[in-house]
């Protein structure tokens, strides 16, 4: 039995906090990102429809094809809404190629969220979500589509952590980026997904 857990937040519990300047970042499809020191929540709006947007991410075994840090992506288990998703992640540091293999659970809930925890990697731990939701926001009279992901992430790294936390930040922009333009372009070529 996965350890996940099964609860999806309202989506008002996050939103609400959102200011009018956020607002307007998401409307010009700029990306929010907040936190630090490993706890992070990222967010872009997609024009993409809900099914387009969920099978892309759920498209585990696939991420290479589209994840700019990903190198090789694999369904290591399925079990109904349960994913353990093994991925070998390559990036670039200054001179050098840093290699990672991270193995994850993932739970779909609801087609809305995915849970997510490590269960294997050289990370200390990382878990979180990555959730759809649609809403209107204070200044616009039409509902804007959010795909947002919230992590917590540790690695055992000694004194290159305030490094790690910094590629950290930059590679989930850098995803949820890709992920966008991934749903968007799934849904120019899918007929009938307007």
């Amino acid at each position: 039995m996965s350890l996940l857990s099964r609860q999806v937040l309202p989506a008002e519990t996050y939103l609400a906090r959102l200011s009018t300047a956020d607002w307007a970042k998401l409307s010009r499809r700029e990306v929010l990102l907040w936190g630090g020191q490993g706890q992070y929540e990222v967010m872009a709006t997609t024009t993409a429809d809900w099914a387009t947007a969920w099978a892309v991410l759920t498209d585990y075994g696939n991420f290479a094809r589209f994840l700019p840090t990903v190198a090789k992506s694999q369904v290591i288990e399925a079990d109904g809404p349960r994913t353990i998703v093994e991925q070998v992640d390559r990036r670039r540091i200054l001179l050098s190629t840093l290699e990672s293999v991270v193995r994850t659970e993932n739970l779909e809930i609801s087609q809305q969220q995915i849970s997510f925890r490590l269960v294997q990697g050289n990370l200390k731990h990382m878990y979180g979500h990555w959730r759809l939701d649609e809403a209107t926001p204070p200044t616009r009279a039409s509902p804007l589509r959010l795909v947002s992901q919230q992590v917590h992430a540790e690695a055992d790294v000694g004194p290159f952590k305030a490094m790690f936390y910094t590629l950290f930040e930059s590679s989930l922009v850098e995803t949820i980026q890709a992920i966008r333009q991934e749903m968007e372009r799934r849904h120019r070529i899918t007929p009938g997904s307007r």
